[in-house]
Order: C-alpha cells, then sequence, then structure tokens
C-alpha cells in the first residue's frame, strides 16, 4: 500500500498533526514519508547527490541521545550544498553562510511515520534581507523540492 506524503509546515511537533498546506515564510517544511526512516533516508541522500550536492556532515541525533543516556526516535541531519548555489548568495549577504549549506532533518514521529524537514530557500534568504537572486532562489527551490519528493515516495518494486 503506498501512503500519500503530506506537506505539514510549522514546527516538528506540530508536525505529529493533521497535514496542513505549505506555507511561505520562516516556517520549517515537514514532508510525511510514504516509506520507514531508513529508505528515507538512504533516498534523501541518494537524491542530493543525484541532483549534484555534496552531502558534508551528517549528525545521528538519536546516536548523541542514546549516548547521553536520553532516548530520542530516529533523527538525522543531513547537510549538504553545491558551491556554485550557495556562494552567489553569500556574496549578496554573507552572513547567508550561517545557514548554508542546506539542512534536511529526517525524523521519525510518534506515529512512526519518517518525516522530511527543511527551511525554504526562499524564507532564509527573505531572513538575510537577500535581493535580486530570485532566479537562482527558484531553481534552488525546485532542486530542493524534488529531492525531498524523491526521498518520501515509495519505489514500486518490479
Amino acid at each position: 500500500m503506498t501512503l500519500a506524503a503530506f506537506v505539514l509546515t510549522a514546527s516538528p511537533s506540530a508536525a505529529q498533526g493533521a497535514p496542513a498546506s505549505p506555507t511561505t515564510g520562516a516556517a520549517v517544511t515537514t514532508i510525511v514519508s510514504a516509506v520507514p526512516f531508513a529508505i528515507t533516508l538512504a533516498q534523501l541522500e541518494q537524491a542530493i547527490t543525484g541532483r549534484g550536492l555534496t552531502i558534508v556532515a551528517k549528525i545521528d541525533h538519536s546516536a548523541a541521545a542514546q549516548r547521553a543516556n536520553l532516548a530520542l526516535r530516529p533523527t538525522t541531519l543531513v547537510i549538504a550544498g553545491n558551491p556554485a548555489a550557495g556562494t552567489p548568495l553569500m556574496l549578496t549577504d554573507q552572513t547567508m553562510g550561517v545557514e548554508l549549506p542546506l539542512r534536511f532533518l529526517v525524523w521519525q514521529g510518534e506515529d512512526g511515520r519518517a518525516r522530511v524537514s527543511y527551511d525554504p530557500i526562499k524564507a532564509i534568504a527573505a531572513r538575510h534581507g537577500v535581493a535580486g537572486r530570485d532566479e537562482l532562489l527558484m531553481r534552488m527551490s525546485t532542486a530542493i523540492e524534488a529531492i525531498v519528493a524523491a526521498a518520501t515516495v515509495q519505489n514500486k518494486t518490479p
């Protein structure tokens, strides 16, 4: 059975609830995955590298919590980017570097379903007052949405 991916916007705690429509602004976007956590994470990594981005770091928050004798559902942050896209934004406002490369959080909700959360690049750029880069931001938004869509879809097996 294929589960539909839902778009949620808000904090991860709010993402536990019913699907909401995407919004613009500073809200984190969360997509509910049609596949389990491990598959979502693997598909995200594949989609990132398939789009020509480099994964520069992976942080397993649940493993870190376990080392601190705390329990946390599966939660992994994947940091990835492409200097050809990010550098022009930092040339417009160098403080963009505090939020680049991009971050994708793969996490498992209380309901057992995996999710991918990310901060939309247009919201990031707006926070830094980046102007005049609409075409680049549109291309980046399209790529980010495609990456997350590929990560959260159930691939049909032959």
